[in-house]
């Protein structure tokens, strides 16, 4: 059981909820800052300066300034309301963190019980009308090179279809690639047909256009799910769902267009309490929802596991879900699934059946979630494409779980936090933003490090581009394996009056050398890859014919990357602004040319030369 928590009154809930959402809806994007490319931007992470982000026992608060002197924040940071109360959440992308969820994977799975999902290898298919715009529901198919059907479903709200090659066979070997490793795409829309040719070892974000414009839509059809474990530990929850249902309502109900809003609930307990399921199908009268959700109570349980997977059986199976619109699934529990009642219908046929049908599954843990939840609920998250969510009760740093006031998450300092309403919210705008083929704006994350008394300039810049560096290993698409070989292009000066508002400086150029060998240090120090050196870069640079302006060119710096003898690069544009040099760095995989991850740092004009 839970400790008891304070939990305010409805109306001042609402009354305080409605101030925050006021200013949740008036922040806007700053200005200034160079255009990162959307399939790579991340939106994540307020990092650790001081500790290791994996395992350290203190997380910073966002915007704080540590005696490092490197102030890790989020570029828009949110006006906070009068003191609100609640559930506050973090979250975690684990389809933005790709690289490092692999890592939590092999860290933590021989520690807990758990079904393999073999994620390893991922290819994100994105549909496009051919005016560019993501087409959702649209149906994917894939199959081997015997036509053998491997993978299908509908496209999310923005185009994407996730598919993993490593669920279909091994890898093969290195010198094998050449025998094998294509799939063929079929992708059907309106009566259109494209089909196409991809490679296991091609680019990992692969674009289809069909050549259709796709029509806007009047209204959107959005449909909320709630898999509710209503067992006797999760009596605040509940509480909270039922004081904050009607501002979730109107929140979403009040955009630009239309959207045809329906909740429902797939309640579950175990198979020796009252009830193992319970179904309320989707409705869009939100007074019979909330006679439904007025109904639930908190009792039973026993075990710490509870009967998920029924639950999600019902959810796929019994639901009657939209099939044009936008579709999320949100599982709020706070123990982890049995696996042994010899189910048939694991979660991973849920998470098929909800990729086939395009449904978005977010896990959100509550206090007391152990390890193994926390496991089972990013499997099914990252999966589905969505994102795990762990509620938050003063703890720092890293949790393991399992007791009251604790929620199981090892993210490092990946994550935001807010109010779990504002976080469902937030999620389901962002959907119907992506429908509607619209820019979902929000805060780029970046690095800052200022200078500080008693601290070398180097030291600090030592710290910062290491966290730049591990941020860059974290956020790539594809699996990196210690080891892996890296190679640093010089950091180029970008010159014009668009971003600083003056014409760059020579000390751009002159910091622009400097930054780049202090990130050298750094990249030896960091330990995870294996550096290549740039000795010879001018040599090759000038077999390519090619200027030190044209290595901001991902295909041209791939080219230069080949020669060299690595399999990945980091480069970076520096931009001089009145007060600081901000830095884009991006990590490139040579052998495609496509970008991996994307960081920013921000370095005050007193830690260059």
């Amino acid at each position: 059981m839970k400790y008891s928590r304070l939990i305010l009154s409805t109306a001042a809930t609402l009354f305080l909820l409605s101030i925050a959402f006021f200013w949740i809806s008036c922040s806007s994007s700053p200005r200034g800052a160079p255009e990162v490319p959307p399939e790579v931007t991340s939106e994540a992470s307020v990092k650790a300066s001081e500790k290791e982000k994996r395992g350290a026992e203190e997380a910073p608060a966002p915007g704080s300034k540590k005696g490092a002197g490197i102030a890790l924040r989020r570029a828009l940071e949110r006006p906070k309301g009068p003191g609100a109360s609640g559930l506050k959440a973090g979250f975690s992308d684990d389809n933005r963190q790709f690289n490092y969820f692999i890592d939590f994977l092999k860290k933590y799975g021989d520690r807990v019980s758990h079904y393999r999902i073999a994620i390893e290898e991922r290819i994100i298919i994105k549909v496009t009308d051919k005016a560019g715009k993501a087409i959702p529901n649209a149906m994917v198919r894939v199959r081997d090179p015997g036509g053998r059907l491997l993978a299908e479903g509908l496209t999310y709200p923005d185009g994407s279809f996730l598919f993993f090659p490593s669920e279909y066979g091994s890898t093969p070997r290195e010198g094998a690639r050449e025998a094998g490793g294509k799939y063929q795409v079929v992708v059907s829309y309106a009566q259109k047909r494209k089909e196409t040719e991809i490679g296991r070892y091609g680019k990992r974000t692969v674009k289809i256009r069909l050549d259709t414009e796709r029509p806007m839509p009047e209204r959107v059809p959005l449909d909320i799910l709630f898999i509710l474990d209503t067992t006797g530990s999760m009596g605040e929850e509940i509480s909270r769902l039922k004081a904050t249902i009607e501002i979730i309502n109107m929140n979403l109900s009040s955009l630009g267009k239309q959207v045809d809003l329906r909740f429902g609930m797939v309640l579950y307990r175990d198979i020796k309490d009252v009830y193992d399921t319970k179904v309320i199908q989707f409705t869009s009268n939100l007074e019979a929802f909330k006679r439904e959700l007025g109904k639930v109570t908190a009792d039973g349980g026993g075990d710490t596991p509870e009967d998920l997977q029924a639950a999600l059986r019902d959810a796929m199976k019994k639901l009657k879900w939209n099939g044009d619109g936008v579709r999320l699934g949100f599982i709020v529990t706070d123990a982890p699934p049995h696996l042994d009642y010899g189910e048939e219908y694991t979660y991973v046929n849920a998470v098929h059946d909800a990729r086939k049908m395009g449904i978005k599954l977010f896990g959100v843990g509550t206090g007391g979630l152990d390890l193994m939840g926390e496991y089972i609920l990013r499997q099914i998250a990252q999966y589905t494409y969505g994102k795990y969510i762990f509620l938050t009760y003063g703890e720092r740093g890293e949790s393991e779980g399992g007791k009251p006031g604790s929620v199981s998450h090892h993210t490092g300092a990946n994550y935001q936090t807010d109010k779990l309403e504002a976080i469902i919210i937030r999620f389901a705008k962002e959907e119907i933003e992506n429908f509607l083929g619209r820019k979902v704006e929000g805060g780029t994350a970046y690095l800052e490090a200022v200078k500080v008394s008693g601290e070398e300039r180097e030291e600090t810049l030592k710290k910062l581009f290491g966290e730049a560096i591990s941020e860059l290993w974290d956020y790539s698409s594809i699996k990196i394996e210690d080891g892996t070989t890296i190679s640093l292009l010089p950091i180029i000066p970008v010159s014009g009056r668009e971003h600083s508002g003056k014409e760059n400086s020579g000390a751009a150029g002159i910091n622009a050398e400097y930054f780049t060998e202090q990130l050298l240090k750094a990249l030896r120090e960091w330990g995870r890859f294996k550096l290549v050196e740039r000795a010879d870069l001018q040599k090759i640079m000038e077999e390519l014919e090619l200027q030190l302006s044209e290595l901001a060119d991902e295909s041209d710096a791939s080219r230069v990357g080949k020669l060299m003898g690595a399999e990945l690069l980091v480069m970076g544009k520096l931009y001089e602004r009145e007060r600081s040099f901000d830095i884009f760095l991006k990590l490139v995989r040579v052998e495609t040319g496509e970008i991996l991850s994307v960081t920013k740092v921000v370095i005050d004009r007193k830690l260059g030369l």
